[in-house]
């Protein structure tokens, strides 16, 4: 009554122990005296339920007879199997294992019950509709004859054929591995090039002029090391083997299942097929009527496979011995997985020295190249370099060059050779005869200076002893400039004249534009400048 008025409270989930076990002996649960009350109050005021929930609506308890971890780990297989409890034990009972599988039977074979909780199924004195399904499906387990060894062959039964072929796939790479080691004549031909090199290199010494060597030293030829930066031993040998035939590189190809068969350990597969030999007798030891009809005709089956991979073992073993003793190594267990490992790992680094060998030799090759390049560019800038010496020389003799005055000397320089006449005190040196002018008569005023005035120029006509206006002068009848007070310049009759021809260059070219086309007159400034050369004077300034 005081649970009805609490409400629904949560349900402790605990394994009883059974009171067979606690009647009538001394134990931790024998009666003792009244415990303390508890407080109820809180007691359920902690663990009830949420409202909401009518007492009338929980299902009444079910008997727990199984370990509450594999009550819920049987509930949870039972939930991914999707079948009824009655179906599964009556597939188990007749040997169908088809619709489950071998990883779900051999996962149900782990969740079996003990021998106490076989017990207590077996005396449990209820309706089975009282039990939850992982309790029933154990009920009725439990029922039939030898179900755990009818669940084991079940497991055999679907776990075999797969099994077995595997092993024989294992037995089969390990017997082709050995086959190929012995016919692959380029590996043959490699290993004689390295016994070649390897005695050449220790002649002289105690391990030279040996007649073979262990295929574990194989593994040792890196650590030779070469003069030449990146290479060893075994590029030394990669290279040889190029050299004397490029089709020996390929034998990896040929060596297609050593590879594998260095993974595969021979005493793993033979104790895998005597364990699964084992299980074969253990389900012949059940008699026909445990068995059933699903389980004879597998047994049969079974056991002419279990015949053919015994004589591929054999097989194998012979194979594994005659390569050994081909290669001279010691015939020990697991000696062929051990001598595949050793070749499959030459092979491969054998392949990676040939990579590197084209790689290098690529970059030499690259190397010439450009070295030919450079040496032909500079023969190239040499060849020019004496072909434009002749012809400088040439254009120099052809066009003798005209010495320019210095920045702080108004006077045209000379070369130094003897001091210049033109003057008492001028320390210019005389220029050489091929640069010197036509000789100046005795008494003839001297040349004007070339960078402040222009050369002689022919004197303008003169009308009635007077020049003529240039064009745009202003009108009076004076022809100079338009400025007041410059007197005229002298007659040009009184200017002695030149007793050499005047020099061609023309200052008027400077200052004239091009394309521009000029009169005969010219124009105030060319008149000037004229006037000038022709020894006029400038009068006094005008006041």
């Amino acid at each position: 009554m005081a649970r009805r008025q609490g409400g629904r409270l949560r349900a402790l989930h605990w394994e009883p122990v059974p009171a067979a076990r606690v009647r009538g002996r001394r134990s931790v649960w024998a009666p003792r005296a009244a415990p303390p009350p508890l407080d109820l109050p809180r007691l359920r005021l902690l663990f009830r339920e949420p409202r909401g929930t009518a007492a009338g609506q929980r299902p009444p308890p079910a008997a727990t007879l199984l370990d509450p971890k594999r009550s819920l780990a049987l509930g949870v297989f039972l939930k991914q199997v999707k079948r009824p409890v009655r179906q599964i034990v009556q597939d188990i009972q007749e040997g169908v294992g088809a619709p489950y599988g071998a990883e779900k039977l051999l996962e149900l074979s782990r969740m079996l019950p003990g021998a106490a909780e076989v017990a207590r199924l077996r005396s449990f004195p209820g309706s089975p509709c009282q039990l939850a399904d992982p309790e029933l499906f154990m009920l009725l387990l439990t029922e039939v004859p030898s179900y755990a060894q009818r669940l084991e062959l079940l497991v055999l039964k679907e776990d075999f054929f797969p099994r077995l072929s595997a092993l024989r796939g294992s037995i089969q790479t390990l017997t082709d591995a050995a086959v190929e080691l012995l016919e692959c004549e380029e590996l043959h031909t490699i290993l004689h090039l390295i016994l070649s090199a390897g005695n050449h290199l220790n002649s002289g010494g105690y391990a030279g002029s040996a007649a073979g060597f262990r295929l574990a030293s194989l593994l040792k030829l890196p650590d030779t090391k070469a003069n030449e930066p990146g290479m060893d031993l075994l590029h030394f040998v990669a290279m040889e083997a190029a050299r004397v035939e490029k089709s020996l590189l390929d034998f990896p190809a040929k060596l297609q299942h050593v590879g594998p068969a260095s993974r595969i350990e021979a005493a793993e597969v033979d104790g895998e097929l005597r364990r699964l030999a084992g299980r074969l007798a253990g389900a012949r030891a059940l008699g026909a009527e445990a068995l059933g009809p699903q389980l004879r005709p597998f047994l049969r089956a079974a056991e002419e496979e279990l015949r053919g991979a015994r004589d591929a073992l054999d097989r194998m073993h012979r194979a594994a011995a005659a390569a050994l003793d081909f290669f001279c190594e010691d015939a020990a267990p697991g000696g062929l997985r051990e001598l595949c490992a050793v070749l499959h790992g030459f092979a491969g680094r054998l392949l990676a020295a040939a990579q590197e060998n084209r790689v290098r030799e690529q970059a030499r090759r690259r190397r010439q190249q450009l070295e030919r390049e450079r040496l032909k560019r500079r023969s190239v800038a040499t060849c020019s370099t004496r072909d434009a010496a002749p012809r400088a020389a040439g254009l120099d003799s052809a066009f003798p060059r005209t010495p320019q005055p210095g920045r702080h000397s108004l006077r045209s320089p000379c070369p130094r050779s003897d001091p210049c006449p033109a003057a008492p005190g001028c320390g210019s040196p005389r220029p050489p005869p091929a640069l010197q002018g036509p000789a100046r008569p005795p008494g003839a005023p001297p040349a004007p200076l070339r960078r402040h005035t222009a050369p002689a120029l022919p004197a303008l006509p003169e009308a009635g002893g007077r020049e003529q206006p240039f064009p745009g002068a202003p009108a009076g009848g004076q022809g100079g400039l338009p400025e007041p007070g410059l007197p005229e310049p002298p007659p040009a009759a009184a200017a002695p004249a030149p007793a050499s021809p005047a020099p061609s260059f023309s200052l008027a070219g400077l200052f004239q534009r091009r394309g521009a086309q000029r009169g005969p007159e010219g124009s105030a400034l060319l008149g000037f400048l004229r006037r000038l050369a022709g020894g006029k004077g400038r009068g006094p300034p005008p006041s």
